[in-house]
């Protein structure tokens, strides 16, 4: 569980990151922004699979999943 809480941290920095570092950098740098997006989705990915880990189904109530 820690490992995911680590995960959503780097997440929003990800995320605040590729929103605020290339307007600081100028807007040559649009390499950088995708760099940034690309290793924030990657984390998100990361985030999503562990949680399909968690994730169980009943399967003596399969109708009620249909």
């Amino acid at each position: 569980m820690r490992k995911i809480g680590l995960f959503s941290v780097l997440l929003l920095l990800g995320l605040a990151g590729s929103q605020l570092l290339p307007s600081l950098l100028g807007a040559s740098h649009a390499a950088v922004a995708e760099v940034v997006t690309f290793l924030a989705m990657a984390g998100l990915s990361f985030i999503m699979i562990h949680v399909g880990y968690e994730f169980e189904l009943e399967t003596k109530r399969l109708r009620a999943h249909g």
